[in-house]
């Protein structure tokens, strides 16, 4: 099957707008209070084997995915998670730490900030985009700095906030102030259409700000003293027999509710002392990824081939060589995109490396998102031992002490990367690189 051209950026799946793609239809769902409980999550995979094709999806901003519906399926599902209790949320995303209000570490609860621009911008429904969106940060152990948001709300210090629309400056104001200003913001971003975003306004536009976030995973401390365990299902995805293995473990550890985060991770609270190490280790033997250093946890890869019908490579099939073969090099410093197509879904922010399948192979771009790529250099049936050679020429040549992000910044890896296809065609087999 030819890969559909990868045109579609102003469009995503919604809870009342499925997509389709390769493998049918995809619902987004996005839990309106932020959590789930065990039997929730259970139920909500069981109808995903029910009426989908059982394949689950954490994505990176935290949002739930179910796939491989039909057009007959979707409604049925919709009833399903509307019996089952959850509430999905509608209308504009705006996004909030999923452990406001219970982390004793952030500065400020955004949740009353971002009702009052969810009130607020009730006129706006049908005038904004689809993918307009509202972070408000507290700050804490969940980071929301690599969350793309076309208005952004950060707190500063006590009853201050700083905004930032689109990639303008950020100003500092009075919370009093906060939410009126980000209202104004969405207001002009309407004005302009719905095919608009903040970055089209005067003087928000240039370049975005790429941050790095690292996952909220393992053991982190509640304000009630009960804990909180932050994990992830391998590149976001699982099947309905995992989800549901994941309730089951939910339930044995006395977890109170479960909550998708960003970075393509979910966080189980209300665990008591003690219950959170029986609960990673019930969690590692299924698979799940639970500590900061697993080289798993800094790849994101979309569904890739056959699932997407844009797709060019098996992006998910791949991805876990890349992460084995880049684990020496996986310091927190860095991220790494494995990019189906030029679309870039699975992390649309500039990553430190990506690898975008194109028609005819694969490209690699450097400190940037995968719509920067230009022209694939790599034979896909060649990533594997390409990737594999890239990383042990970058380990090779790092420095003592040296970071990987300083690395990749002194080297060109994406030079690299064309000169190891090229000495490839040339009938050798090894990489050489770039003369520094």
């Amino acid at each position: 099957m030819t890969p559909i051209p990868p045109t579609r950026r102003g469009a995503c799946p919604a809870f009342l707008a499925p997509m389709e793609t390769g493998d049918g239809l995809i619902l987004r769902l996005v839990p309106a209070d932020g959590r789930l409980s065990p039997a929730q999550l259970r139920g909500l995979a069981a109808a995903a084997r029910r009426l989908g094709n059982g394949m689950m999806e954490v994505t990176a901003r935290g949002s739930l995915q179910v796939r491989g519906l039909t057009a007959e399926s979707v409604p049925l599902l919709q009833d399903a998670v509307l019996a089952l209790g959850i509430t999905p949320r509608l209308g504009l995303a705006v996004d909030v730490s999923p452990l406001g209000g219970i982390d004793p570490s952030e500065s400020a609860d955004g949740h009353k900030l971002a009702a009052e621009i969810i009130a607020g911008a009730q006129p706006l429904a049908g005038k904004l985009g689809p993918k307009v969106s509202v972070v408000v940060e507290g700050g804490g152990a969940v980071s929301l700095a690599g969350q793309k948001a076309d208005v952004r709300l950060v707190a500063t210090g006590p009853g201050q906030w700083a905004l930032t629309v689109g990639n303008a400056p950020a100003r500092v104001l009075p919370e009093a102030d906060a939410a009126a200003e980000a209202l104004a913001a969405l207001v002009s971003i309407a004005a302009l259409g719905r095919a608009a975003r903040a970055a089209d306004l005067p003087g928000c536009g240039g370049r975005a700000r790429g941050a790095e976030a690292a996952p909220p995973l393992g053991r982190l401390p509640l304000a009630d003293g009960t804990l909180a365990f932050g994990f992830g299902l391998p590149f976001g995805a699982g099947d309905a027999a995992q989800f549901e293995a994941i309730a089951d473990a939910l339930d044995a550890a006395g977890a109170r509710d479960v909550r998708p985060a960003p970075e393509r991770t979910l966080i189980a609270t209300g665990l008591s002392a003690g219950a959170d190490d029986v609960f990673a280790a019930r969690l590692a033997a299924l698979g799940c990824i639970t500590a900061v250093g697993d080289p798993r946890a800094r790849v994101a890869a979309c569904a890739g081939a056959p699932a997407c019908a844009s797709a060019h490579i098996p992006a998910r099939a791949l991805a876990p060589v890349l992460a084995e073969a880049f684990a020496p090099l996986m310091d927190g410093t860095v991220s790494l995109h494995l990019s189906a197509c030029t679309k870039g879904c699975a992390h649309p922010a500039p990553a430190s490396l990506a690898f975008v399948g194109m028609d005819g192979g694969v490209a690699l771009v450097h400190d940037g998102p995968a719509s920067g790529a230009a022209r694939p250099v790599r034979l896909v049936a060649d990533f594997p031992a390409a990737v594999a050679s890239l990383a042990a020429t970058l380990a090779a040549r790092r420095a003592p002490g040296e970071t990987t992000r300083a690395l990749l910044a002194r080297l060109d890896p994406a030079g690299l990367w064309a000169d190891g296809a090229m000495n490839r065609r040339a009938g050798k087999d090894h990489v050489t690189s770039r003369a520094e």
